[in-house]
């Protein structure tokens, strides 16, 4: 069984095993190293953690397997009073033991459903072009590519293209 839920302000240290095991599995799919993010200290996790409950303007969903963490995905609502209307979903991983039960769908539309109860109208995300398996989900959940940035990240010494995509609630 699946627990599908918010992060707690003190699960500093859940975030950062679920983000490096993200980065392990699949490094491809994100542009962080697991060098970089494995270096923030622990006062870096708590923060990102307390600030990221639902409460304000970020919101953090765990999918937890018996208490270990086996998924995630981020939202953050746009600053400015122009902008708020805006999110950005990022971060989304699940374990590969664990796909293809719903568990990546519920994770992202609980994060779409928060944006949507706060006033956000359009949520934009960011994937690796051709390589992000979880692009059959985003489509299903009716994102569509807006354009793509042929020089979004550079990897390895290589440009790595990357489709922004938009959803409107």
């Amino acid at each position: 069984m699946i627990d599908v839920r918010c992060i707690l302000a003190d699960e500093g240290r859940l975030l950062r095993e679920v983000r490096l095991a993200a980065l392990a599995n699949a490094p491809g799919a994100f542009l962080e190293t697991f060098a970089e993010v494995a270096a923030d200290t622990d006062d870096v996790w708590d923060a990102r953690a307390a600030s990221s409950t639902g409460e304000g303007d970020a919101l953090v969903m765990l999918a937890l397997h018996e208490g270990v963490p086996v998924g995630m995905a981020g939202v953050a609502r746009e600053f400015g009073q122009r902008r708020r209307h805006r999110a950005t979903l990022w971060g989304v991983w699940l374990d590969p033991a664990h796909r293809g039960r719903g568990v990546g769908r519920q994770l992202v539309t609980t994060a779409l459903d928060w944006g949507r109860e706060r006033g956000v109208r359009a949520v934009y995300l960011e994937v690796v072009e051709n390589e992000d398996p979880s692009w059959s989900l985003y489509g299903r959940l009716g994102f569509v590519r807006r354009d793509v940035d042929p020089f979004g990240g550079h990897v390895d010494g290589q440009d790595v293209a990357l489709e922004h995509l938009v959803l409107v609630l």
